[in-house]
């Protein structure tokens, strides 16, 4: 699962097939560009597919600038809170079948409470 949130708290969750690498990546900024608009400043960790040379590529061919959060600083993110409150949503949930985790996630992800991304910049 990838996310995205805005400055002003709308949310763009992706849940992504397998693995992450920088094509799933590439798939995810183009959907965040479909979602909130063709101009816009994206913060990524530096997570190995968002760094990869194919993304950095296509994102500025996109119209897009990447910016990157300081090396082991999830403090900085801020989905790291809906993170935080996905894990301690399913805390001793015992999740038998894939429907299971999915039946959670539809439930959960909506009510997520988005953050407050100005506290993260100032």
């Amino acid at each position: 699962m990838l996310g995205a949130v805005t400055d002003d708290g709308e949310r763009f969750i992706a849940l992504t097939p397998n693995q992450f690498n920088a094509e799933v990546a590439k798939h995810f900024l183009r959907a965040v560009q479909h979602e909130f608009g063709e101009r816009l400043v994206i913060i990524l960790d530096n997570a190995s597919y968002f760094i990869a040379k194919t993304l950095k590529k296509q994102a500025a061919a996109d119209g897009l600038l990447l910016e990157y959060l300081p090396s082991h600083s999830p403090e900085l993110n801020p989905l790291e809170s809906c993170w935080r409150q996905l894990r301690d949503g399913r805390a001793n949930r015992l999740f038998l079948t894939l429907d299971d985790v999915n039946e959670y996630l539809s439930i959960a992800l909506p009510a997520l409470n988005s953050p407050q991304i100005y506290e993260y910049l100032c």
